[in-house]
């Protein structure tokens, strides 16, 4: 009687590695920080140290040819030369420590700015060194709830560059095109130098877990903010000056207000009736409701228009914003203008708390 065996999860889960998943795996970083070690660095010729040895194969054929001595002098010279420049070129990034440095968020539109710090612990300079990340191009792709992107290709970006003197520190900025909003992780990044005469390339990996949050691009000209007119704002003439004691607001002189809260002071200056309110007296709120925009914007024009008037608020404008199935309570400040925009980039994901 003969039975089949069927793949265990555990044989299935076990496949083996691709080169690629096994290059990725090495260069991660340790503690935070990506070590440049001597199995991590890669060196090939350059076009020009391609052709310098073809150049170099030459002379040492036409010296064996005519037997020429100073050819044969000259031609081992420049191979020493070129053996020394390889050395220096692949002792560039030797030992290099490479870590994560502070990320900015940006705007569809411009581009967003990731710093590395670059440690040389050696007392020799590395000089040339630069850094480059492959930005995705995205595509859209019809899913089964809507649209979604997803990756197709990738987009050389400008390359950053950094000498550093022995034992000194130093900063790559590299910058990333933000192309749509959401969050927007650091590509693989790769450190090559050419250094000295640029016959051999050398080059690195390093893998950091950065990630920057890309909000809607603002709406330019966007209409003006939809301030909530308050009632009373007109029956008692509320100003937004303070006292003479900083604290309390003043309004107009309203029959029966006791004598020890007008502001004699303010009433004699300015000619009229003032009283203290006791209270401050705050700004109208302000609420940035999605449903209230006019049906022809779409999604992104709406998130454009809202984006814009976050910003238009300032620090001491009470805001609100009203998102489908997200809200956030009205409020005024730099911290509170940054949930608005995350929430923004984020949608329709609910902003962290």
């Amino acid at each position: 009687m003969s039975t089949s065996t069927s793949p265990t999860p555990s044989a299935t889960a076990t496949r083996p590695r691709s080169p690629a998943d096994w290059l990725r795996r090495t260069h991660g970083p340790v503690n935070g920080v990506v070590t440049l070690h001597r199995r991590q660095l890669y060196i090939l010729p350059t076009r020009s140290g391609a052709a310098f040895a073809v150049l170099l194969l030459t002379m040492l054929m036409t010296s064996l040819n005519y037997n020429i001595s100073l050819g044969f002098a000259l031609t081992f010279l420049l191979i020493g030369i070129v053996m020394a420049c390889m050395w220096t070129a692949y002792r560039n990034l030797l030992d290099l420590e490479v870590g994560a440095g502070a990320v900015a968020p940006a705007f569809v539109g411009d581009a967003a700015v990731f710093a590395l710090q670059v440690d040389n612990r050696d007392d020799t300079a590395r000089i040339g060194m630069e850094a480059r990340a492959a930005a995705p191009k995205q595509a859209r792709a019809r899913g089964p709830r809507g649209s979604a992107t997803k990756d197709v290709a990738t987009v050389p970006t400008e390359a950053a560059s950094l000498t550093l003197d022995g034992q000194s520190n130093g900063a790559l900025a590299l910058r990333l095109p933000a192309q749509r909003r959401g969050r927007l992780a650091l590509p693989r990044v790769t450190l090559e130098s050419r250094f000295p005469f640029g016959l051999f390339r050398v080059w690195s990996y390093a893998d950091l877990p950065l990630a920057t949050l890309v909000y809607p691009a603002p709406e330019t000209p966007a209409p003006p903010l939809p301030l909530i007119a308050r009632a009373d704002d007109a029956e008692d003439g509320a100003l937004a000056v303070a006292a003479d004691d900083g604290i309390d607001q003043l309004r107009r002189y309203r029959t029966g207000d006791p004598l020890h809260r007008i502001a004699w002071k303010h009433s004699a200056r300015t000619g009229r009736w003032m009283s203290r309110t006791g209270q401050a007296t705050r700004d109208p709120a302000c609420w940035l409701d999605w449903h209230a925009l006019p049906d022809g914007l779409d999604t992104e024009a709406r998130l454009s228009r809202l984006c814009a008037w976050v910003l238009a608020a300032g620090d001491d404008l009470d805001i609100g914003l009203r998102l489908p199935a997200v809200e956030i309570a009205p409020g005024h400040g730099a911290a509170h203008r940054r949930a608005c925009l995350e929430a923004l980039a984020l949608w329709p994901e609910r902003p962290t708390s």
